[in-house]
């Protein structure tokens, strides 16, 4: 379960910060562009995977303080399924919003920021692959009383 919770966290951290240099680089190769436009949709987009990324470090925190060995405490199962399972739908939506904003910026094929928005469309599907993933285990896994 915990491996699986790092994946996420990587995962998602990679995605947004993927997300973020789209933007970016659309903005520094074209002179004159604003970045304060763009902020709001950033936020949209970053946050849904920054948000579950933190409260999973924070769980795997908790988890190495109680570690029982091979066993997943309750508490920490329970968690990972909140977390999990309130975040994907976030991550579905927002991720997709923001990246399907980036991909109608017009972005010339060969630039940075058309690289990027490339290979965040990989970032996307693995942080919300990922955290399916999880969400199916720690929903199948049983914990023994």
């Amino acid at each position: 379960m915990i491996p699986l919770s790092w994946l996420v966290l990587v995962l998602a951290t990679v995605a947004a910060a993927n997300l973020a240099l789209i933007y970016l680089l659309f903005t520094v190769d074209h002179p004159g562009g604003d970045l304060s436009g763009f902020l709001p949709i950033m936020a949209i987009g970053t946050l849904p995977f920054l948000v579950p990324a933190g409260l999973f470090a924070w769980v795997i925190a908790m988890a190495r303080a109680s570690a029982e060995g091979s066993q997943v405490p309750r508490q920490v199962l329970g968690r990972v399924r909140a977390i999990s399972g309130f975040g994907l739908p976030f991550m579905i939506v927002g991720g997709l919003w923001a990246g399907l904003a980036a991909a109608f910026l017009g972005l010339e094929q060969g630039s940075p920021a058309g690289y990027a928005l490339m290979l965040y469309q990989f970032t996307f599907l693995a942080a919300v692959l990922a955290d399916g993933l999880t969400l199916v285990v720690a929903l199948r896994t049983r914990v023994a009383s």
